[in-house]
């Protein structure tokens, strides 16, 4: 019988003074008072009455309240029912508008869900947390992260994702004390670089089930209030609602937000049944929003008009604030989310935090404040050869930034269809003067903190998510360089992100056409090159894929994926030696790069050398152990030397990850069989038979 081979803490409690004290505190910003300090001002004080009905209002917790944070991906403002779309099912993101706070203009910033997150949680600026990209950026240990703050205060911390563009090895993690990002490398069959959709996102049902299991098990096991950020990505293209959503909302993108509106209902649901809801502060918030072709965008990332900028957000506070069914019309940013949530918990905002905490505005005591400025960004144009976008926005101005500067009206234009920068200028130069201004203080001291280089795997992950992007932070366009500005390469974009997410579906037949043509119009354009010869390596077509190579290498010589595509095109045709020779360097150059070392196995492999084969597998495993592909490979191989126990571990972990893959099943329980595990074996046997008739064994030889 033979082996398959794999094709393819506890808070402590505080008197009612004591938690008013801290309310004031947060008011008047004055953290270093003493309380005989406090005391004193508020007798003494003309207008003593009014400072003790800002404290009342805000009562005293018995206890300090939870806190969930709920980030509903890729929601534009305008397609929510309590902002105004009457076609919206969004009865639960509603209700708790009506029994909170709700925001009418909230503005994100950085249309983009990695870059965006990292300052909704750290309060700050993208220039401050550093993280300009959803590729080639982590997010570092300072400034410190809203989860980090709560568990140095006592709270039990938790988050689940819903894409793996959230990964914890992207740094969101830091906080938490579960970070749930269950994401997996399984390759596909045909293609060693094809990622399964479903295996780098999950739909908001199973985040709400992971969610609510760590809750019982949380509440069961400790007494310290919780900070729970739960992440649904599901409004996210591609749009794919389950059925009975469409069947409820025409348009498949407002039936994601149908669905994931469920989501926070049931979430709400269950604090209400197990007594928690009235003493929970809830946020629920989106990251950036979407655009259906304004200013010729698709999706997101690309400009930064208010399509993308302006997100929902309500706040429910704890029933004892007595604050329901407001509206607040003055612009907030989302960077206020973390230092609003601290000021609420009678806690400071970190010294670093570029956001403002909004109590004082809640209670209708800041409503004759100027507007805070916001900021926004998009390093996402670089991708495609154009250049960074920047803004800056007030209560009735945008200006934007870029080669070719914009300046709108937005009380007079919100669609921002007129720019007025030639015919206003003394605004414009104003708010370009405020703009450099800010930039300055916000960015980094000394030369700018660079890219590093994305892995493989996160390009062609995030590639199937729908984002394009390179591997090396050296890509032509860094910041400084001299790039037209996006609104002249709009067709560019258009046909670049059309043909990559055709690509990402398999659909590369159909892609190569608008790819051919756009190389040949624009031969200089680096990722219309490396596309057109992902796709062509998919399709077989390999000298035409090494010609497409060959002219990206020119653009862009120092280019990892590039050369690693190069090796991988000499590995399909079988030309094992020249795939070593161009494999070995890069990853010598880049020893913890998993993909490296598994086509480097796999040229061992195929050239009869088992030992240096299964030596470069487990180099695979070691660096990624939810490389599925690679852990299979290094169970089949220790079975094949006779290590029949070792090999069935292996092939356990693969089980486990998928449940439904036969093969694994099937060696399983061979290597049971052969380590003399007879009772282990025959339920493994039966498994794969039942996954796939083929793998059916005659009971004797079960």
């Amino acid at each position: 019988m033979r082996y398959i081979h794999h094709r393819g803490h506890r808070g402590h409690r505080r008197g009612t003074l004591g938690v008013c004290l801290s309310v004031l505190c947060a008011l008047c910003g004055e953290f270093l008072l003493s309380r005989r300090q406090i005391l004193s001002r508020v007798r003494t004080a003309s207008a003593g009455t009014l400072l003790l009905g800002w404290v009342l209002t805000v009562p005293a917790w018995s206890k300090p309240p939870n806190v969930v944070l709920i980030t509903v991906d890729t929601v534009r403002a305008d397609h929510v029912g309590c902002y105004g779309d009457r076609q919206a099912h969004t009865p639960n993101w509603d209700s708790l508008a009506r029994e909170g706070i709700l925001f009418e203009t909230a503005v994100t910033a950085v249309p983009l869900t990695f870059p965006s997150h990292c300052s909704i949680l750290t309060g700050t600026y993208p220039p401050v947390h550093g993280a300009r990209d959803n590729l080639g950026y982590t997010l570092g240990n300072s400034p410190p992260t809203l989860a980090t703050l709560l568990r140095q205060k006592g709270y039990s911390t938790a988050a689940f994702m819903g894409a793996a563009v959230l990964e914890a090895r992207r740094g969101l993690n830091q906080g938490f004390n579960t970070y749930s990002s269950p994401f997996r490398r399984k390759m596909g069959r045909d293609s060693p670089m094809v990622f399964n959709l479903p295996d780098l996102r999950r739909p908001a049902g199973d985040v709400l089930d992971d969610t609510l299991r760590w809750m019982s098990t949380a509440r069961q096991n400790s007494t310290r209030p919780f900070f729970v950020w739960i992440h649904l990505y599901d409004p996210h293209a591609p749009y794919d609602p389950p059925p009975r959503f469409r069947s409820l909302v025409d348009k498949p993108y407002d039936a994601e937000i149908a669905y994931a509106d469920e989501a926070v209902g049931k979430f709400s649901d269950y604090l209400k049944q197990h007594a928690l809801y009235d003493s929970t502060i809830i946020v629920v918030a989106s990251d950036h929003g979407e655009s259906f072709g304004e200013h010729g965008e698709a999706a997101h990332g690309y400009f930064i008009y208010d399509t993308t900028l302006l997100v929902p957000l309500v706040i429910k506070l704890p029933r004892d604030a007595h604050i329901a069914g407001k509206r607040i019309a003055q612009p907030v940013r989302t960077i206020d989310i973390a230092p609003t949530v601290l000021q609420l918990l009678g806690m400071p905002a970190s010294p670093g935090m570029q956001g403002k905490g909004l109590l004082s505005l809640i209670l209708g005591k800041d409503t004759n404040s100027a507007t805070p400025i916001a900021y926004a960004e998009t390093f996402y144009p670089i991708e495609y050869g154009s250049s960074l976008l920047r803004a800056l926005r007030t209560g009735r101005y945008k200006y934007i930034d870029a080669p070719k500067p914009e300046l709108y009206d937005l009380t007079a234009d919100p669609e921002e269809l007129h720019n007025l920068y030639s015919t206003q200028r003394s605004t414009a130069l104003e708010l370009k003067g405020q703009f450099n201004s800010l930039l300055a203080r916000i960015s980094p001291k000394g030369p700018p903190q660079p890219a590093t280089t994305s892995s493989l795997g996160e390009v062609e992950e995030l590639a199937s998510l729908g984002y394009v992007g390179i591997s090396n932070a050296a890509a032509p366009g860094a910041p400084g360089q001299s790039l037209p500005d996006p609104k002249d390469e709009l067709g560019s974009y258009k046909t670049l992100t059309l043909a990559t997410h055709m690509a990402t579906e398999g659909k590369c037949a159909a892609a190569v056409p608008l790819l051919t043509q756009l190389v040949k119009e624009q031969p200089e354009l680096f990722l219309g090159q490396l596309t057109l010869a992902k796709c062509d390596l998919f399709l077989g077509h390999y000298d035409e894929a090494d010609s497409a190579l060959n002219f990206a290498l020119r653009v862009h010589p120092d280019n990892v994926e590039t050369r690693f595509y190069q090796g991988v095109s000499q590995y399909q045709q079988s030309r094992f030696a020249d795939a070593m020779s161009t494999l070995l360097p890069l990853s010598q150059a880049h020893p913890n790069e998993p993909f490296l070392h598994f086509f480097r196995g796999g040229i061992h492999e195929n050239q009869g050398r088992p030992r240096q084969a299964l030596e470069e597998y487990r180099k695979v495993v070691a660096l990624d152990p939810s490389f599925e592909v690679a852990v299979y490979k290094v169970g089949y191989f220790l079975a094949k030397s006779g290590k029949f126990e070792e090999a069935a571990a292996q092939f356990k972990k693969v089980t486990e990850m998928d449940p439904g893959n036969a093969s694994a099943h099937f060696n399983l329980a061979l290597a049971y069989q052969r380590a003399g595990n007879q009772a282990a074996a025959r339920p493994e046997f039966e498994a794969a038979c039942k996954l796939d008739p083929a793998k059916c064994l005659p009971p004797d030889q079960r």
